[in-house]
């Protein structure tokens, strides 16, 4: 084997690993999300959820590391006869397992905001209807030498309520899409929160309009109008 060739064998090994428990964990969070969505009853319209990209999480960098080292074994196997194969699946098993045991997502759909930390961990929501301002904030971590969008980073939803309480969703990285998603979120929220107060300012006119009607005196009727039963049984008889 060349010189170049075992070191380029092993990294795409690696990179082999990382692509097999991305596609794996996106096809299991597919299938789950369409059975039990985060808001429950009501629909998903946008989901994002926390990347193996999101900078400053130390158990996704477990993670990685876990992968890659699976990655070398299974080449060390490939390229030593005695090599035995079983620890890579196993390494790569127990990745994927605390990948998708720490799987942090959010989503919003037409009446809430919904949000969950870990596997089958409780999932909180807010309602849209109790939301004053939606927010993206994005954290970069400088990288000498690397242009703006190529710094590695993460971002995340900031809800402020009508109480004044602040709540923070869960992160994700910003690379491969992942701020754009967040900001997807955002802007959907953004959306059902303008409908709702739409419909705030349509129900207070027509409380005021209800008031002023009930407000206004109740004009007599003209003389001229007003039916004498009297004479129109009289009217009758003469018939």
């Amino acid at each position: 084997m060349g010189m170049f060739a075992a070191p380029l064998m092993w990294l795409a090994f690696a990179a082999l690993a990382l692509v097999a428990e991305r596609a794996v964990v996106r096809g299991l969070r597919t299938a789950w999300l369409a059975h039990a969505p985060v808001s429950g009853e009501h629909t998903d319209s946008v989901v994002y959820h926390r990347s193996l990209w999101t900078a400053g999480q130390p158990d996704l960098l477990a993670v990685g590391a876990a992968l890659v080292v699976s990655g070398w074994l299974l080449a060390a196997a490939w390229q030593f006869a005695r090599w035995p194969l079983w620890p890579a699946p196993l390494v790569w098993l127990a990745a994927l397992g605390w990948d998708l045991w720490r799987w942090e997502r959010a989503a919003a759909s037409v009446k809430f905001v919904s949000w969950q930390r870990g596997w089958q961990h409780s999932t909180r929501r807010v309602a849209v209807s109790e939301l004053r301002e939606v927010n993206v904030v994005e954290r970069r971590f400088a990288c000498p030498g690397l242009p703006a969008w190529a710094q590695p980073g993460s971002c995340y939803l900031a809800l402020m309520l009508r109480d004044e309480k602040a709540i923070k969703l869960p992160r994700t990285g910003v690379w491969f899409g992942g701020l754009a998603r967040v900001e997807d979120l955002a802007n959907f929220v953004r959306l059902q929160m303008d409908m709702v107060a739409d419909n705030r300012r349509r129900a207070a006119a027509d409380k005021r309009a209800a008031a002023r009607r009930a407000l206004q005196p109740v004009e007599p009727a003209h003389p001229a109008t007003k039916i004498d039963p009297l004479a129109m049984h009289r009217g009758g008889s003469l018939r």
